[in-house]
């Protein structure tokens, strides 16, 4: 067998996800569909650095995949292009060993969760932005980024259905940017916010639990104190509550994976 690593572009939109699933198209499920393809194999294998949530986007997906033939990274890259979806590219390839895993071998992640609080943007942006209509206190969603920074017990940041042996996870880096666009692209979108984070690692939904407490934060709903409270709880009990929604998940992208 021979050891590529893979790094994907993806629009999740249309698919369920990152991992495969018994029914549901997913993006392992189409990446593993055109290796069979360019293999003429059943027998490949693909594991990727983390899972993502139906509807969520990715820059840099990092991927291991077996194949039972030995093909050039430029013409790897190539072929698979050629057979999957659209939506779906396989950015970069390179010839690797066992030892490299996606999973294992990573130090860190990224993520930016994209939002917009204009009253409408265009239907060019629907897919790719979330819109939240509200008036929001930037700075304060911005000093609690700030509290996020460091190591916390993340159990109120987390939805259930996966087991994780601890909940702790250290956060490297935090924050909320405005940007503003024009030209061509103005007309998709021209005022919107990025929140950025990478992090030892991420529990289910974590980034998207972080950015509704922070809308909620800007909203005046909780303040800064009940954010502190719900970073250090009490012997690992969670609080009980949300400190807000989940975020949906159009707006969120993985952006990188840091090894």
């Amino acid at each position: 067998m021979n050891i590529y690593k893979l790094t994907l572009q993806y629009k999740g939109t249309s698919y369920l996800g990152f991992q495969v699933q018994s029914i549901g198209s997913t993006i392992q499920g189409e990446l593993n569909n055109a290796l069979k393809i360019l293999s003429k194999s059943e027998n490949i294998k693909s594991i990727g650095s983390g899972r993502t949530d139906s509807g969520v986007h990715a820059f840099a997906q990092m991927v291991r995949v077996e194949i039972p033939v030995d093909i050039p990274e430029g013409s790897l890259i190539r072929a698979l292009n050629s057979q999957l979806p659209h939506d779906i590219r396989v950015s970069a390839a390179v010839k690797c060993n066992e030892q490299f895993h996606p999973i294992f071998s990573a130090k860190s992640k990224e993520y930016n969760y994209v939002f917009s609080k204009e009253q409408s943007i265009s239907p060019f942006a629907h897919d790719l932005v979330t819109l939240f209509p509200y008036e929001l206190d930037i700075l304060r969603m911005q000093k609690g980024c700030e509290l996020f920074c460091g190591e916390h017990d993340f159990i109120n940041f987390q939805c259930t259905g996966t087991e994780v042996a601890s909940t702790v996870r250290q956060i490297f880096s935090c924050g909320l940017t405005h940007y503003q666009s024009s030209g061509h692209w103005g007309h998709m979108l021209t005022d919107y916010y990025v929140f950025h984070v990478i992090g030892s690692g991420f529990l289910k939904q974590m980034v998207r639990l972080m950015m509704g407490a922070l809308w909620s934060l800007g909203r005046g709903k909780i303040d800064l104190n009940d954010l502190e409270r719900a970073l250090a709880p009490v012997k690992g009990e969670s609080l009980g509550r949300r400190l807000g929604a989940t975020a949906p998940p159009q707006g969120l992208y993985l952006k990188e994976v840091h090894y």
